[in-house]
């Protein structure tokens, strides 16, 4: 039996308080999204904990971590039940930064993490997806590998630790190739080769609360990546006015994904870039974490030129660009200089821990 308790020195001191913050980091403790969350909430003056599996988190690490409570990974059958007791018996108010932590949890919203479900949605809302084409397993997917046109975007129905993230595939035979060991239902859409924006804000009772749109600069892995470098953008109300008919029955923080016009992905939870909202004077997780003032006149809103940069990411593109003769070395130079009021992903001078753990892991894996 599972059994979860609290690493926390002094926890006992703040329980009860509601400006104690549970983040709920993935199960192999190398989220960016929780680092940024953890960050985000103690600027705007909350308790963070972090919610550990017994791997080395790179958020429980941050200096900005009040502590740690051990909980089980979001597989194990009692996990709900474990997670519910410790946010009651500490007074602490969930944060998640997973896909798998929101479905195990059943928190309202989870079904937009599910790809097969999201066009209907989508739909609903008067946005357009692209064509999306769902398979049980990826033995149903290969059987179906010569009818199907190429290249496309192969994507885990749901995203987990286990499964791979969105990548593109060019052939028939690199899709066998791919879907070795796949794990999960899985869907498959055309791949479109267009501009990448995001909406990203927090949403309660069907009215927005604070809203951040931003356009992708880089983004990495080369073609089917998250945000490397970004910038704030000036906001599209129409856009806008869709959204909380997509993310009905969803409380707290959300992104939304698109390339052009076509709507790509829902986070309904703390996601990668968040650095950009908050550098941009939208504290999301705050925002979300706080009662809302009933004389409140509109949403918070980012401002526009704000630029974000994830360190490891961007060079790795910029190097990958250079090495395939997709930029000159020149411009690559550019590309890396450093701006000033530049937001950064993990990399902080003055949090340097949670980037030395993720930068072993990846020395490690490498």
């Amino acid at each position: 039996m599972i059994v979860a308790g609290t690493r926390a020195a002094g926890l006992g001191t703040i329980s009860g308080r509601v400006r104690s913050v549970l983040v709920i980091d993935q199960v192999d403790g190398r989220s960016r999204s929780a680092v940024a969350a953890v960050r985000a909430l103690a600027a705007g003056g909350f308790r963070p904990l972090v919610a550990v599996s017994g791997r080395r988190s790179s958020a429980a690490v941050s200096r900005d971590c009040a502590g740690t409570v051990l909980l089980p990974p979001p597989g194990v059958p009692d996990y709900r039940q474990v997670v519910l007791h410790e946010l009651a018996a500490g007074g602490l108010r969930p944060l998640v930064t997973s896909d798998a932590a929101l479905v195990a949890l059943g928190l309202p919203g989870g079904e937009l993490v599910d790809k097969a479900f999201l066009p209907h949605r989508a739909a609903a809302a008067g946005l357009a997806m692209p064509q999306t084409r769902g398979f049980a397993d990826a033995a149903e997917l290969r059987e179906a590998a010569g009818s199907l046109d190429y290249p496309l975007v192969l994507k885990p129905a749901f995203n987990t630790a286990a499964a791979a993230g969105a990548r593109r595939v060019d052939s028939a035979q690199a899709l066998h190739e791919m879907t070795v060991g796949l794990p999960g239902p899985v869907v498959v859409q055309p791949f479109h080769d267009g501009g990448l924006t995001a909406v990203a804000g927090v949403i309660r009772d069907g009215s927005l609360l604070a809203v951040v749109h931003q356009a992708y600069v880089r983004f990495w892995p080369p073609e089917c990546g998250v945000a490397s470098a970004a910038v704030t953008t000036p906001p599209n109300l129409e856009l806008e006015a869709r959204l909380p008919r997509l993310l009905a029955g969803h409380c707290g923080v959300f992104q939304v994904q698109f390339v052009g016009d076509l709507l790509i992905d829902v986070n309904p939870r703390a996601y990668g870039s968040l650095p950009l909202a908050v550098a941009a004077g939208a504290n999301l997780p705050a925002i979300a974490c706080t009662d809302p003032p009933t004389d409140r006149d509109g949403p918070v809103r980012g401002r526009p030129g704000v630029r974000y940069r994830w360190l490891e990411g961007d060079v790795r593109r910029v190097l990958h660009d250079v090495r395939h003769g997709r930029l000159e070395w020149k411009r690559g130079v550019t590309a890396m200089r450093p701006r000033r009021g530049t937001a950064h992903s993990i990399e902080s001078l003055r949090d340097p821990l949670p980037g030395l753990v993720r930068l072993t892991d990846v020395l490690r894996r490498s």
